[in-house]
């Protein structure tokens, strides 16, 4: 199982007072309803006021890495993509849960379970 984490921070001069953020974050909000890769999906609006924080995650879970490349070349994803190159930079982790270089305890164990 893959876990995909994306971070966005928006570029100078652009918030969530933007059309063009708000557009961007629905059209991440809608990608399960368009990619059947996704097996599970979070994402949604930092509510810390840390300088450090960035402004949106997005979580992703995935059977396995073939299924995370085809929702990265998806139609559908990259036109979220597009969306989000014009207002944000982002960094991304894409994490295979069932290495041993990753650990998953507590709620979380039962990703790796799945």
């Amino acid at each position: 199982m893959i876990l995909h984490v994306v971070l966005f921070t928006f570029k100078k001069n652009w918030s969530w007072s933007s059309t063009n953020a708000i557009e961007a974050e629905q059209a991440t909000r809608n990608h399960p309803r368009h990619i059947e890769e996704i097996k599970g999906w979070i994402c949604g609006r930092n509510i810390s006021r840390r300088e450090i924080a960035a402004d949106f995650i997005v979580i992703g879970i995935f059977n396995n890495t073939d299924d995370l490349e085809k929702y990265i070349v998806h139609p559908n994803h990259r036109e979220g993509v597009e969306k989000w190159k014009a207002i944000a930079e982002w960094n991304i982790v894409d994490i295979d849960l069932s290495t041993d270089f990753s650990l998953a305890t507590g709620y979380l164990d039962l990703l790796s379970t799945l």
